[in-house]
């Protein structure tokens, strides 16, 4: 009788313990905390025949406040970024073979394309430069 109790008792035990754990885990992960990421950026979807030629930055830092659910989404991302060229410049920028992208349009499309939060902040650069021919 006594090894049952014993059985018993340790099986409670762990499941307090393991409910303690869950409850920490979920309560850590609903603050908020801001983090600082590095993404490789390569563009995407080019007009025909068009190549980029010469591209200022392939790397760019972003700064994200947000709970800490999401910040292990992107901690689990591939530390790359596909940004496709016809969602994130402008009709007028295409006109041209030497493009200036905007932090602002790479926030943007960030925020709309790629599922980053609102409160999303590129750090640098503060534009890419861009020979399409």
């Amino acid at each position: 009788m006594n090894k049952k109790r014993s059985t018993k008792h340790s099986r409670l035990v762990l499941a307090c313990l393991m409910l303690s754990i869950l409850s920490w885990f979920a309560v850590k992960m609903s603050k908020n905390y801001t983090q600082t990421y590095s993404f490789a950026v390569e563009f995407v979807n080019l007009p025909n025949g068009k190549v980029v030629t010469y591209q200022s930055d392939t790397m760019i830092l972003v700064e994200v406040n947000s709970k800490g659910i999401f910040l292990i989404s992107l901690e689990l991302k591939k530390k790359r970024i596909a940004i496709d060229y016809h969602l994130v410049t402008t009709s007028s920028q295409r006109k041209s073979a030497h493009i200036s992208i905007s932090a602002r349009q790479l926030k943007d499309y960030l925020i709309e394309n790629r599922n980053f939060p609102q409160s999303t902040t590129l750090i640098e650069p503060k534009k890419i430069g861009l020979d399409v021919k």
